[in-house]
C-alpha cells in the first residue's frame, strides 16, 4: 500500500504529519576514509516521502525505547538547536560537521559499513516544533539509489515500487526527546559491539526497558535474601523509572542490600534503562545446568534449592503444592 503525498508548501512537503523541510546529503566511505560532503539536495514527493519514514520511524517511540544522554559539556545539542534554524549555506555547514565527526570515529572502527549520512529538518520551520534527524543509511539503500551529481554531491533516486517500508536504517539520532528522562531519540542496531556512532555525537544510549527489566531481576535475585524476593519484587513491580534510580528507592524503603548496586548502576556513564510498572513482577526467574531449564515466578524462589549430590552432581529440587504434570 502506498502513502498519498499532498504537496504542502515551497520548502517542504507532508508525509502524513511529517513535514520535510530540508535535507543534506552525504556519503562516507571506507570506514570513514572517503567522503563526498554533505550538500542539501531538491527532492521530489517520492524522495521526501522515502526519508520522511525513516524519521517516522526513529520517532515512533514506545515505552519501551532506550533512551540517550548527550555527555557532560557536549556541543552537540547546541548544534543540533542551530540546525532547527538554520539558513541554507549555515545548514551545510552544520551538516558536514556532524559527518566529519561520524567519519572520525569510523575511522576507528572494525565494524563501520559504508553509508549515505542525512540530515534532515522536519516539522513546521523552525524551533520550536520542528526536529532534526541524523540518519545513517546503507550506501546501497532499498526502495532508493544513491545518485551523484555533476557538482560533486549526491542525492537518492527512489524507486517508487519499493516504497512500502524505509530502507535499512543503521543508526540514527533525532532531537529534540519529548521524554524528560532523555535528551535525543537514538537507535543503532549494533550498540555493544559498535559503538562509533554515539561516539561521535557524545551519546550514551540506555539498554532498553526489556533489558532493564531483567537486569532489575537479575540483580534483585544476587542480592536479595531468598526468603525476601518475593517482597522484593512486589515493591519494585510498583515503581517505574530508570533502572538505578528504582534501585535506589528499594533500597531506601526495606531492601539496603541493594544500596551498592543502586550505586554502581548510577556510575556508570551508559544510562539505565527505564523500568516500567508492572512488569518486573511477570519476569521468570531461571536456573541453568546441562541444557535443561528451571523456571519459576518469584513468589516461588524460596521453594527451589540446589544442592551437591555425593557424585560431584548437583540437584535442582523444586518444591510444589500440587503434583507436577509433563508436556512441551
Amino acid at each position: 500500500m502506498q502513502c498519498e503525498v499532498t504537496p504542502f508548501t515551497d520548502v517542504g512537503l507532508m508525509m502524513g504529519s511529517m513535514n520535510v523541510l530540508k535535507v543534506a546529503l552525504g556519503v562516507v566511505l571506507s570506514r570513514g576514509n572517503n567522503v563526498v560532503d554533505p550538500g542539501l539536495v531538491v527532492f521530489g514527493p517520492d524522495e521526501a516521502d522515502f526519508l520522511g519514514r525513516h524519521v517516522q520511524k526513529v520517532r515512533a517511540l514506545t515505552d519501551a525505547s532506550a533512551r540517550a544522554v548527550f555527555s557532560q559539556g557536549s556541543g552537540i545539542p547546541l548544534l543540533l538547536d542551530e540546525l532547527l534554524t538554520a539558513a541554507d549555506t549555515d545548514f551545510e555547514i552544520s551538516a558536514k560537521t556532524l559527518q566529519d565527526a561520524l567519519a572520525a570515529t569510523m575511522r576507528g572502527s572494525t565494524n563501520a559499513s559504508d553509508c549515505v549520512f542525512a540530515v534532515v529538518l522536519t516539522g513546521v520551520g523552525g524551533s520550536p516544533g520542528s526536529e532534526v534527524t541524523l540518519l545513517k543509511l546503507d550506501a546501497v539503500v532499498e526502495a532508493a539509489r544513491m545518485e551523484f551529481l555533476s557538482t560533486g554531491r549526491v542525492t537518492l533516486k527512489v524507486l517508487k515500487e519499493l516504497l512500502p517500508e524505509p530502507g535499512r536504517l543503521q543508526k540514527a539520532l533525532s532531537w529534540p526527546d519529548p521524554r524528560a528522562v532523555s535528551d535525543a531519540i537514538a537507535i543503532d542496531t549494533n550498540v555493544t559491539s559498535a559503538r562509533y556512532f554515539e561516539n561521535a555525537f557524545n551519546l550514551h544510549v540506555s539498554p532498553k526497558s526489556t533489558q532493564a527489566e531483567s537486569e532489575l531481576t537479575k540483580v534483585l535475585v544476587e542480592h536479595v535474601p531468598a526468603n525476601r524476593i518475593p517482597d522484593a519484587f512486589s515493591a519494585a513491580s510498583a515503581l517505574t523509572g530508570p533502572m538505578d534510580e528504582v534501585l535506589d528507592e528499594l533500597s531506601e524503603h526495606g531492601f539496603p542490600e541493594l544500596a551498592q548496586p543502586a550505586r554502581d548502576a548510577s556510575a556508570d556513564p551508559r544510562p539505565a534503562g527505564v523500568v516500567r510498572i508492572n512488569k518486573v513482577a511477570a519476569m521468570n526467574i531461571v536456573w541453568r545446568a546441562d541444557g535443561a531449564e528451571v523456571r519459576v515466578p518469584p513468589h516461588l524462589v524460596a521453594h527451589v534449592t540446589v544442592e551437591q549430590d555425593e557424585n560431584d552432581g548437583w540437584r535442582i529440587i523444586l518444591k510444589t503444592r500440587t503434583q507436577p504434570t509433563r508436556g512441551t
